[in-house]
């Protein structure tokens, strides 16, 4: 490996990360990471180092090359480092927040500074947790770190501070306000498929918002072309595509708006007339300044005005507590008979929680992994603080602590970033319906609206692996070969269950 390793010194922003023999296709895959600043995996780069590879390691197998992108950015490592210190360090994790990472980057070397409360502080120094941290953060980044601890003022309270500062994170965990709401009826299909009950007021709408519904009166509409570039098989071509353009009309305000539908749906725009009511699900854009709104779907329907004590919130713009990170992509190397991609987004996720009962136990830990592709792409660990004392049965089953979840965040921190990471996927668990029981029952008292498809591991194993003696997590990984290690964590059984999902596919 040492002498792998000396490739790095031919390349800067090249690393050396690890191999991977498959004895089934007689394949060695030797894996990079890069900065993509420093180094480009290009052909000729590439033809270099397998040639160097063949002379370190002989022509008695398959090399193949494997190039992880690293690249060195202040905002991605600081929620790293975040995220790391609130999942990995909760002992040291007292008040502290994403305000307290500081990044100074300078080629391939990192230093950051953490701010930690005082009583910490001593306490981190003394075992030189900045070292452990250090060695923490490289495993993940193509750079030498360096970390130092800082104290901070004491204060009371720094979550309300922060909280009184962000204003988007506050009307996370506050209930959801009364507002206007439009319920529809009598919809008809005019482009897309269109099943929805309730639209918002777009009068209200200040700033760009994904994915909502919305109503009024058509007052005018207009056919109109433009020009798609695109290249197939190396050559640059043109085509003319149809879209239209039309103004909706709701309390005496109008919305511009357009549509794009697919070729076989394009004449189907000419049914839209002035003075119809329609609703339209799609994305407020901004364009020159001003609010407009893309659809994908319209309808014709009858709207009526409501008005609603509690409504469903929107997803968060940003993450504020839980910052997903990137799943190493080497890390799925080998456990898959072939490469296998599907469409759609999926999150799949675990809990660990005080008991069986979602009315009256709580959750201490969310374990998730989003599927792209039909690959892991990111990650979304944390603990979960708790209003009550975890039992000794749990804490033998998990190995999770009350002194372990004592400085996590509270469910109504937590809730608004995994609804944000599950938003526009399909969901999906291990006996879905355990899992998700808690998930509804969080997030009726924050007014979160978990309507994703759901989709259960439990029911694709007794389909696709009949005759097991159980299908419980663990005997289900052993048939289909799946590493599992330290069981009864969330983030363990969720990357286990996602590499199951992705094998019974």
């Amino acid at each position: 490996m040492e002498k792998i390793e000396f490739l790095s010194t031919i390349y800067p922003g090249l690393k050396f990360k690890d191999a991977v023999y498959t004895e089934k296709t007689n394949t060695c895959t030797v894996n990079f990471l890069y900065n993509p600043d420093s180094f480009k995996p290009a052909q000729d780069n590439r033809k270099v180092i397998l040639d160097k590879l063949m002379e370190i390691i002989g022509n008695f197998v398959n090399i193949d090359l494997n190039f992880i992108s690293c690249p060195l950015d202040k905002r991605v490592i600081a929620n790293h480092t975040y995220t790391t210190i609130i999942n990995t360090f909760p002992a040291i994790s007292k008040n502290f927040t994403y305000d307290d990472v500081s990044v100074e980057i300078n080629h391939m070397n990192v230093h950051v500074k953490l701010k930690l409360m005082p009583s910490i502080y001593e306490y981190a120094v003394g075992l030189n947790r900045q070292n452990l941290i250090a060695e923490k953060l490289k495993e993940s980044f193509l750079a030498d770190f360096v970390v130092e601890f800082d104290k901070k003022d004491d204060i009371v309270d720094v979550n309300a501070h922060y909280i009184e500062k962000n204003m988007e994170l506050m009307a996370s965990i506050k209930e959801a306000e009364e507002k206007t709401v439009y319920s529809l009826s009598e919809v008809n299909n005019i482009i897309g498929e269109n099943d929805y009950t309730v639209a918002t007021d777009f009068t209200k709408t200040k700033s760009p918002v994904e994915n909502v519904v919305i109503c009024g009166e058509v007052t005018n509409v207009a056919r109109r072309n433009y020009t798609r570039k695109y290249t197939k098989n190396g050559e640059a071509k043109e085509i003319e595509k149809i879209f239209y353009s039309f103004t909706l009309k709701l309390e005496n305000k109008f919305l511009y708006c357009s549509i794009f539908p697919k070729q076989a749906d394009e004449a189907k725009g000419d049914l839209i007339e002035p003075g119809m009511n329609v609703c339209c699900f799609g994305s407020f854009r901004e364009f020159n300044g001003k609010l407009n709104f893309t659809a994908s779907t319209i309808a014709r329907c009858k709207f009526n005005k409501e008005e609603v004590k509690s409504g469903f919130k929107h997803v968060n713009e940003e993450y504020h507590t839980v910052f997903p990170q990137k799943y190493i992509d080497y890390e799925q190397s080998g456990i898959f008979d072939q490469e296998k991609t599907f469409p759609g987004n999926y999150v799949v996720f675990d809990l660990e929680t005080t008991g069986l009962e979602p009315t009256k136990d709580e959750i201490i830990e969310i374990g998730a992994c989003k599927i792209v592709n039909g690959r892991i792409d990111e990650t979304f660990a944390t603990f979960v603080k708790p209003s009550r004392h975890i039992p000794k049965e749990i804490t033998t089953i998990t190995g999770i602590t009350d002194e372990m979840v004592k400085d996590a965040p509270t469910i109504n921190y937590v809730l608004p970033d995994f609804y944000k990471f599950c938003y526009n996927c399909t969901i999906v668990a291990h006996n879905t319906q355990f899992d998700m029981g808690f998930i509804y029952n969080a997030s009726k008292k924050l007014s979160y609206n978990f309507t994703n498809p759901l989709m259960d591991t439990l029911e694709m194993s007794h389909q696709k692996l009949p005759g097991l003696k159980n299908y419980k997590l663990g005997t289900i990984v052993d048939k289909l070969n799946i590493v599992l290690d330290n069981a009864h964590r969330a983030i363990n059984d969720a990357t286990a269950t996602a590499k199951v999902f992705i094998k019974l596919m």
